[in-house]
């Protein structure tokens, strides 16, 4: 867009630069010519008195050395009759008689200026001096003027793109630096990051906004978390309480149907009391405070035993383990990988409501393990398979049937990083496989 504005105002000052040269050199030849008119007449005012042609003729001649643009002259009677005439050699004759101007002094044609200027003695009008004047010189100067406006127009368009392309590379770097901080903080969640907004443009003005916004975001996300974790340990006791209270209950009831709906009051009670402990879970990550017990343990009897309990609540799903037996001690916080593993578990069976079978597989590296979950379910849409482990995000379709509120991912991927292992999701239809991998040697405390 710069460069065509550039390409318009420089057409434009081109334009009327030439249109006023060409005007001015009009101006200057007409009363150049009206001049040479004037001289002419007053030399011949004895020959017409007189009646002496070849005066007269002898004046028009020396136009040829005085004024070589001339084509013809002739100086005409008070009747309008040629009196005396001058062709240029190589020049056709021109009728001077049948081109007075009706008045004018002056008039161009395509490519001549026609001059008429009385020859006036003692306030009597006398004659006439005709000028016929060759404009080839105005030709020139045009075509000149022409090129030089071209040539001017190519370098004042190619100093135009040069200077736009820098002046686009600039506001694009500043634009594009703004466009990816954004796109990193909408990925990462860190709400830490700042523009530099020392300068007084529009692109610093925006770096200014979006810095100012970036702190209220902190702000209302920090007032979150506070209410996130005091709500979840203000909710939390009481609810210990209502689930004491109902196992006494449950251990004293034996008549129907009481005792089916003091397992689906517990049962109920159960999934609030893992959705506050998830709130604190995801309260303790946001605050830096969520700490791991490192201790040394069999991969393989946690896996077994996670796998046999979960086997329990499940009566839905076959959980089978496959591969091969890791045969591994870790060091790893054994109650947080376990919370890793229920939580992947929980989340197959809960997407593949149709299927029976929820597979485990295990397999081992020089450096690392790998446990894998497969359900047969519904599967992830790939543009959101990037998405799952934010928190609070949930696929579309059926997690409008399932409950959740889309933390749990969210907390194994801040377990399993704390541990320096990696976490993963593979999905093309038939199902979903969760990875997740330990490192064989070391995790951070």
């Amino acid at each position: 867009m710069q460069v065509f504005t550039s390409v318009i105002v420089l057409g434009l000052c081109f334009a009327a630069f030439v249109i006023t040269h060409i005007r001015d050199y009009k101006e200057r030849k007409v009363e150049s010519m009206i001049s040479l008119a004037q001289v002419i007449g007053s030399n011949s005012i004895s020959a017409i008195r007189f009646q002496d042609n070849d005066v007269a003729k002898q004046i028009l001649s020396d136009l040829r050395k005085v004024a070589p643009e001339v084509e013809n002259a002739g100086i005409l009677d008070k009747q309008r009759n040629v009196f005396a005439m001058y062709t240029k050699p190589g020049t056709d004759t021109f009728g001077f008689s049948s081109q007075i101007l009706n008045g004018k002094k002056f008039e161009f044609s395509s490519r001549q200026l026609l001059v008429n200027n009385d020859i006036v003695d003692n306030n009597e009008i006398i004659g006439t001096v005709c000028l016929r004047v060759d404009l080839a010189e105005l030709d020139k100067i045009k075509n000149t003027q022409y090129q030089i406006a071209v040539v001017l127009l190519i370098v004042g368009v190619g100093l135009a793109f040069l200077i736009a392309n820098l002046v686009q590379r600039y506001i694009s770097k500043q634009l594009l630096y703004l466009v990816n901080t954004m796109n990193e903080v909408s990925k990462t969640g860190d709400y830490k990051s700042r523009l530099n907004s020392d300068g007084k443009d529009e692109i610093s003005i925006l770096s200014q906004v979006f810095n100012k916004l970036m702190d209220q975001v902190m702000e209302s996300q920090q007032k979150k978390d506070e209410f996130i974790g005091i709500a979840s340990h203000e909710l939390r006791t009481p609810l210990t309480s209502v689930k004491a209270y109902l196992q006494v209950l449950d251990t004293i009831e034996n008549n129907q149907p009481n005792k089916q709906y003091l397992h689906k009051a517990l049962d109920n009670v159960n999934k609030l009391q893992q959705l506050i402990y998830d709130l604190l879970d995801v309260s303790k990550i946001q605050s830096g405070q969520l700490h791991l017990n490192i201790n040394e343990f069999e991969i393989d009897s946690l896996i077994d035993e996670t796998i046999a309990a979960f086997q329990i609540v499940s009566v839905h799903h076959k959980i089978t383990r496959e591969g091969v037996a890791i045969n591994q001690t870790v060091s790893a916080d054994r109650q947080r990988i376990e919370q890793v593993l229920i939580n992947l578990l929980s989340n197959a069976t809960k997407y593949s409501p149709d299927a029976k079978e929820v597979i485990v597989y295990t397999e081992k590296t020089s450096s690392k393990l790998i446990i894998k979950v497969k359900d047969f379910g519904v599967g992830i849409a790939k543009e959101e398979q990037s998405k799952i482990f934010d928190r609070f995000y949930r696929t579309k379709g059926m997690s409008v049937l399932i409950s959740g509120f889309g933390l749990g991912l969210y907390i194994c991927k801040d377990i399993i990083t704390r541990h320096n292992g990696e976490i993963w999701v593979a999905s093309e239809g038939n199902g979903s496989a969760f990875y997740f991998s330990l490192p064989i040697n070391s995790v951070k405390h």
